[in-house]
């Protein structure tokens, strides 16, 4: 469950900020001369987006226009809330198993002239076995369910936990990739930018020559 769940929340991060960058400049050819067709920059509103985004996971993305990322995001967040139900369940069916035999346990190991009575509780037939006398059992017996019990328990409890951990991770990175979403969506990438590495000599009266590379970037 926790691989499943690590796993999840990887795969929602990743796909969510992989994100289209710029637009395109499209050519135009004329039988005369060539020109240029710019498309139009949509600019979305990172306040807009934030704000859809706190309202409900998956409304920035719409903003956005990023709908191909909502299967992902709506994925994810359906995978954790299964996991949650079936934790939150589990948890509640091993607690309530954990109490009812612990007070069983103190009953049937209660002293001479205790006025403990028995426990009308009997939940953890529901996780064993119905048919089994428990009022024969060993106390190594006795032991070890309490403590298989009690294991259970803090096993769903704690994968519960990563459940809500989880759910909060995605709620927050689907707000801050809606917001860098909007803030990119002016981003454009123009014909003109290149880049020119190639090599080059350098002297040094300490070194000598010296061979390296250099890097020019054109905007």
């Amino acid at each position: 469950m926790r691989k499943i769940l690590s796993i999840s929340i990887l795969g929602i991060v990743l796909l969510l900020f992989c994100s289209t960058m710029g637009t395109a400049q499209v050519l135009k050819a004329d039988t005369v001369a060539t020109a240029k067709k710019v498309k139009p920059v949509v600019v979305r509103s990172p306040h807009k987006a934030t704000i859809y985004a706190l309202i409900c996971p998956g409304l920035g993305q719409i903003y956005n226009r990023k709908y191909w990322k909502l299967p992902f995001l709506y994925g994810g967040l359906g995978g954790l809330l299964y996991g949650l139900n079936w934790n939150v369940k589990n948890y509640n069916k091993y607690r309530n198993a954990y109490l009812d035999f612990t007070l069983f346990y103190q009953w049937k190991n209660r002293t001479e002239g205790s006025t403990l009575k028995r426990p009308t509780g009997e939940r953890y037939k529901k996780v064993y076995s119905k048919k089994f006398d428990y009022e024969k059992s060993s106390d190594s017996f006795d032991k070890w369910f309490q403590a298989q019990l009690k294991n259970r328990k803090d096993s769903f409890k704690h994968n519960r936990d990563l459940c809500y951990i989880g759910l909060g991770a995605v709620y927050i990175l689907s707000i801050l990739d809606a917001v860098v979403d909007a803030h990119l969506s002016g981003f454009n990438i123009n014909d003109n930018l290149s880049l020119n590495v190639q090599p080059t000599t350098s002297y040094s009266s300490v070194s000598g020559n010296t061979i390296g590379v250099s890097c020019q970037i054109t905007f």
